[in-house]
């Protein structure tokens, strides 16, 4: 089905020259090509992948903007952590302004994919784990579309995914055992995101990172981000006029419109991390 919000956030005759070149890659040549990031790095898409063809068509601004903003507050200092890495297009969109990146994949078919966007790469490193609130295995379930696999927890009905076994990491625990200053952290885990956020709160109360998720601004997310003493950020939009703004989020208030990914911000940074995205506003 031919989504025509995204066609208008794009812009129809954008859209539709992206898509003949997409278009052209999976059917007639057969193979994989290669787009440069705004960053700098070059993003291979394999031509089965629905989100390659979304990061060639919005020319790498899948999450509205939020990837720049990210990208606008590193330093080059600490660490990257992508949760639920996927092809690698956070890892490559962050990578100029990183120390390292340490990208956690447990979907053994996504994780072929991300080996070749990595190939070669010094500072990278491709982790099959799981990343949780506790450590330990657990049943991670394949979908058929690789980017919504997903864990498994006890008591949720069987679907048509296979399941695997993997094992589980917190981030806390990975991050002491590395001795890794934080700078950012990513996490997309198909609904699990608070889960990685639990297993990461000392990490977050000592290191103070960015982090940038897809979780949905609820109250879980509120409590977890109030124990860190954070705060929740978002790019909103607005679901008539389809205008987007940057906003501080509560607890308290309903969220005005619609979210894709909400930035979880350190108390004492967050003037700073508004100030950024008001720089980038067009």
């Amino acid at each position: 089905m031919i989504n025509q919000a995204f066609i208008t956030e794009v812009g129809p005759v954008r859209w539709l020259v992206r898509t003949a070149i997409r278009q052209f890659y999976k059917r007639v040549a057969r193979q994989d090509h290669r787009m440069r990031l705004p960053t700098g790095e070059i993003l291979r898409l394999p031509v089965g992948n629905n989100f390659a063809s979304e990061a060639f068509i919005t020319r790498g601004n899948v999450d509205w903007g939020s990837e720049r903003l990210l990208f606008s507050m590193l330093d080059g200092t600490g660490v990257f952590l992508d949760v639920g890495a996927h092809i690698g297009y956070y890892t490559l969109y962050m990578l100029p302004r990183v120390a390292a990146a340490y990208c956690f994949e447990p979907d053994p078919r996504t994780r072929r994919l991300l080996e070749a966007n990595l190939a070669g790469n010094p500072r990278t490193e491709i982790l099959p784990f799981a990343v949780g609130e506790r450590s330990g295995t657990a049943h991670f379930t394949m979908e058929a579309c690789a980017a919504v696999s997903h864990l498994t927890a006890p008591g949720d009905p069987q679907g048509a995914g296979t399941q695997i076994q993997v094992e589980v990491l917190t981030v806390d625990r990975f991050v002491g055992e590395r001795k890794l200053r934080v700078g950012a952290i990513k996490i997309d885990v198909e609904g699990h995101d608070t889960e990685v956020i639990a297993g990461a709160l000392g990490v977050l109360r000592d290191q103070g990172p960015l982090v940038l998720t897809e979780a949905k601004p609820d109250a879980l997310l509120f409590d977890l981000a109030a124990r860190a003493r954070y705060r929740v950020m978002a790019y909103v939009r607005e679901p008539r006029s389809r205008e987007k703004s940057f906003q501080e989020l509560s607890a308290t208030v309903p969220c005005p419109g619609e979210t894709k990914m909400l930035f979880l911000v350190p108390a004492a940074r967050a003037a700073s991390l508004r100030r950024a995205a008001a720089a980038l506003e067009p």
